[in-house]
């Protein structure tokens, strides 16, 4: 369809049409979209606006960035009336992320606070969470120099009118601590992970992540104490977080751990070990194949290397075992070898 076709169906009197539009004019070479979806970006439909400032951020120039950061604050000036959901400022900062535009760096930290509250069902909701998160996660896109202070703040956050609710905002700023790549984002992961304080347990993993992700040197020593933790599925995942470190010592501390597990987290805590590059990694997956618990062996069939020494303990497996399922497992494993 050509360019003027597109704009004339971009000034429809039918949001439908112009929401077609802008996902026709999103499809065209940057240089033929970008006047046009600047032009939809300013359209009276929040919808149609939204899906504008979402496509913005493949190809903008630095120009149109610049009217995007102009137009995220002439939005702040009024959100619930100019921006009902924060649906268009939370797209402008992900496009302002992803094309990692340094000047926007002040709305996106005006966005990061941003608190919104509309009726929802006639129910005072806060609609901003998504904005601060992608405040967050744009701000650590283009580098900001002083972002992780900002970040962090938000990490804490627990002040709006429903804390549990808001977890997604924290977990964008864990993940946005990740992505700032910096040294100083250890110290506020770290300071979660030590002092909880009931948070989400999606939360805690996503600064697991993060931790591992900023290589902390010091990262066993703040994930080792949840292998104990009630919730056995955050165990398992700080297990999993544990291998990735590869920090001499890990093997024998999940093998050391696998005690403890049951049912689908147990299979997760093999998996981590298996997943240490380390010979004695290995010794211990091999010696736990002689486990009293038929799920233990189970799981480390599922988890054996592709070796020589795993292709004998599952011959041993398949003919001595003493547990028809265990024996089946193993068969079923040689074949596909």
């Amino acid at each position: 369809m050509e360019v003027e076709q597109l704009r004339t169906k971009l000034r429809s009197r039918q949001t439908q049409d112009r929401i077609g539009a802008v996902a026709q004019i999103a499809r065209l070479e940057p240089n033929a979209r970008q006047a046009l979806l600047l032009e939809a970006l300013a359209d009276k439909s929040p919808y149609v606006a939204a899906q504008a400032a979402e496509a913005l951020g493949s190809g903008a120039d630095d120009k149109a960035a610049l009217t995007m950061t102009e137009h995220f604050g002439a939005l702040c000036e009024d959100g619930p009336k100019l921006d009902p959901g924060c649906h268009i400022r939370a797209n402008l900062a992900f496009s302002l992320g992803r094309l990692e535009y340094r000047p926007a760096s002040d709305m996106l930290r005006l966005g990061i606070k941003i608190v919104q509250v509309e009726a929802v069902g006639g129910v005072p909701f806060d609609t901003a969470a998504h904005l601060r998160g992608n405040c967050a996660l744009a701000l650590a896109q283009i580098r900001d120099p002083d972002c992780v202070r900002d970040i962090a703040l938000l990490l804490f956050d627990r002040t709006r009118l429903d804390p549990t609710a808001k977890a997604e905002t924290r977990k964008a700023a864990a993940q946005a601590l990740s992505i700032t790549g910096s040294v100083q984002a250890r110290l506020p992961l770290t300071l979660k992970l030590v002092h909880p304080e009931n948070e989400e347990p999606e939360v805690l993993q996503e600064c697991m992540t993060a931790l591992v992700d900023l290589e902390d040197p010091h990262a066993l020593e703040v994930l080792e104490p949840y292998l104990k933790h009630s919730d056995r599925r955050l165990a398992a995942y700080s297990a999993l977080m544990i291998a990735r470190t590869q920090i001499p010592g890990t093997a024998a501390l999940l093998a050391g751990a696998i005690p403890n597990f049951s049912g689908d987290t147990l299979k997760a805590v093999v998996l981590a070990l298996a997943a240490v590059r380390a010979p004695d990694a290995y010794d211990h997956l091999h010696r736990l194949a002689q486990s009293d618990r038929e799920y233990v062996r189970l799981a480390v069939i599922d988890a054996l290397p592709p070796d020589d020494a795993s292709l004998a303990l599952l011959k041993k497996l398949a003919a001595r075992d003493p547990s028809p399922k265990v024996k089946a497992a193993a068969k079923l494993a040689l074949s596909s070898v």
